[in-house]
C-alpha cells in the first residue's frame, strides 16, 4: 500500500510539472500490480488526453466508471472528460475547422468557469490555431479570452500581448473596447464602445453572439 501511495504521490507531482510522459509511466507501474486501481485508471486517462491518444483515454475512463467504485468528485470527471472528447471526435468527422475550433472554444469556457485556466489555455491555443480565415480570427475574439486565461495563469505579458492584437487587429469595436477595459484604459474603452454603439455590428445584431459568450464567459 506505501509503494502504491507512492507511486500516485509522485505522479501528481509530476503532473504538476507537465512531465506528462513520466506521469503515464507511474500510473503504467500502479496499473501493472492492480489493473482494477480505479483513481490510476482514472489519472492515467486525463494523462493520455495530453498526448490526444483518446481512444486509450476513453477506454481508461469507461473502465473506471464501469468498476462502480469511483467516487462521486472523480465519476462526475470522468463523464465530463469522456464527454469531452466525443465532442472532439465528432468535429473531427466534420473535417471541418470550422467545428473544431468553435468545440475547442466551447470546452474552453467550461473549464474557464470550472476555474481550470491551464486547461482553459490550452483549449483556446487550439482554437486559435485552427480559426485562421474564420469570423472569430477576423474579430480576434479568441485572442481577447486568451488573454483574460494567460492573466488567471499569471502570464501577465502573454495576456498584454493577446489583448494588444485585439486593440490592433480586430474589426469588431466592441472587443477592442474590451481589450482596452481589460488593460484598465478606461478613455480609449469608452470610445471603441461609442463607435460598437452607433456601428452596423450593433444595429444589424451581429455582435450579439460575441456579447453573449462574452457574459457567459465572465
Amino acid at each position: 500500500m506505501a509503494s502504491k501511495n507512492t507511486n500516485l504521490t509522485n505522479a501528481l507531482e509530476l503532473a504538476k510539472k507537465y512531465d506528462y510522459a513520466n506521469v503515464e509511466n507511474e500510473f503504467d507501474l500502479l496499473l501493472s500490480s492492480n489493473q482494477n486501481d480505479v483513481l490510476s485508471l482514472y489519472y492515467r486517462g486525463c494523462t493520455r488526453i495530453h498526448f490526444n491518444k483518446y481512444q486509450l483515454a476513453t477506454v481508461n475512463f469507461d473502465a473506471a466508471i464501469s468498476s462502480l467504485n469511483l467516487s462521486t468528485k472523480h465519476e462526475v470527471q470522468a463523464l465530463y472528460q469522456r464527454g469531452y472528447i466525443q465532442c472532439l471526435n465528432r468535429a473531427k468527422e466534420n473535417n471541418s475547422n470550422d467545428v473544431i475550433h468553435k468545440t475547442h472554444f466551447s470546452i474552453g469556457t467550461v473549464h474557464a468557469t470550472l476555474g481550470k485556466n491551464e486547461q482553459t489555455l490550452r483549449h483556446f491555443n487550439h482554437a486559435i490555431k485552427n480559426s485562421r480565415d474564420s469570423t472569430e480570427d477576423t474579430s480576434k475574439i479568441y485572442y481577447l479570452h486568451r488573454g483574460r486565461a494567460c492573466a488567471f495563469c499569471a502570464d501577465f505579458n502573454g495576456a498584454r500581448n493577446d489583448l494588444n492584437i485585439v486593440i490592433k487587429e480586430s474589426n469588431d469595436p466592441l472587443l477592442r473596447g474590451c481589450a482596452h477595459n481589460e488593460l484598465d484604459q478606461h478613455d480609449q474603452a469608452i470610445k471603441e464602445f461609442d463607435l460598437w454603439f452607433e456601428s452596423d455590428l450593433r444595429i444589424n445584431n451581429i455582435s450579439r453572439p460575441l456579447v453573449e459568450t462574452l457574459d457567459d464567459h465572465a
